[in-house]
């Protein structure tokens, strides 16, 4: 057990071979998730209207704040602006045309992306919908809706979630990839070879090494995520499970890629694009 023990904590001394790998395979998942968190869209989107001077337009005006979630934040945030306001630098515009009867709701769009222009459109149409709902009155379409949870969850909490495997994944296989080809580059591997001590308990040694890697990586990033969303695992126990196996796995994967292809460069990238495509394929955004 003393060998064992000695084992890993030479294996932890080979961080100062790669400090830099080390850094980007800890950390990018953070990375990645802290970019990804500023972008992700928001449930509440800020709709500015021209003040209405019409019943139909209040009805809009007051459908439009009924959108949303039960369990959750609004859908929709609305901002009356006057006719005289200008409004060439806001995202959209929301005004009430009416012409020989008949009401039109006419959405003036700024310079934005295709994806916000369909979120503006889902939360108009909803609003409408709501309108044309209450005026049917009793033949009106009843939705009973029962939410599985006391409250809404953000999408940032499930984002991060996706990105626990991928970062325990990642410290695990690009480490294990790198430290046993630089074995081969550097020569070291001969000392291994002449070594008394079974090959299974050095392979067993960097496994371990990498397991706890791993966690590492993955922690770094669950605690990020409790930072910025205030989410924390009811059951730390079982997170660590599902994320040691999945370090196993992947600890394993690399070190195969660094005994086969004993070089440096392409064990990494072989280790990095099998981590992401068995990301992807695994239901990552599911």
């Amino acid at each position: 057990m003393k060998r064992f023990l000695l084992l890993i904590a030479n294996e932890f001394k080979f961080v100062r071979t790669a400090i830099a790998v080390h850094l980007v395979a800890i950390i990018q998942p953070t990375l990645m998730y802290l970019l990804m968190a500023m972008i992700l869209v928001e449930p509440t989107f800020l709709m500015h209207v021209l003040r209405p001077s019409s019943q139909i337009g209040s009805d809009l005006v007051y459908a439009m704040q009924q959108v949303g979630s039960p369990i959750g934040k609004p859908y929709i945030d609305v901002e009356l602006l006057d006719e005289s306001s200008d409004t060439s630098g806001l995202r959209q515009v929301i005004g009430v045309e009416t012409e020989a009867g008949f009401s039109t709701v006419v959405q003036s769009y700024g310079l934005i992306d295709s994806n916000i222009v369909k979120n503006f459109r889902n939360r108009l149409t909803a609003a409408v919908l709501q309108i044309w709902n209450d005026d049917l009155g009793d033949q009106a379409v009843n939705i009973i809706e029962k939410p599985w949870l006391p409250q809404d969850v953000p999408y940032k909490v499930y984002f991060g979630m996706a990105l626990l495997p991928m970062a325990a994944a990642m410290a695990a296989s690009i480490i294990g990839a790198i430290l046993t080809a630089q074995e081969f580059e550097r020569g070291t591997i001969q000392q291994y070879r002449l070594s008394p001590i079974p090959p299974i308990l050095i392979i067993a040694g960097r496994l371990a090494r990498l397991i706890l890697t791993g966690l590492l990586g993955a922690g770094v990033l669950l605690v990020t995520m409790g930072v910025v969303t205030g989410y924390w695992p009811t059951n730390l126990t079982k997170v660590v499970l599902i994320l040691l196996s999945i370090s196993l796995i992947s600890g394993g994967m690399g070190i195969v890629a660094g005994l086969a292809i004993q070089k440096t460069i392409p064990a990494f990238m072989i280790a990095l694009i099998t981590s992401f495509i068995s990301w992807i394929v695994g239901n990552a955004f599911g």
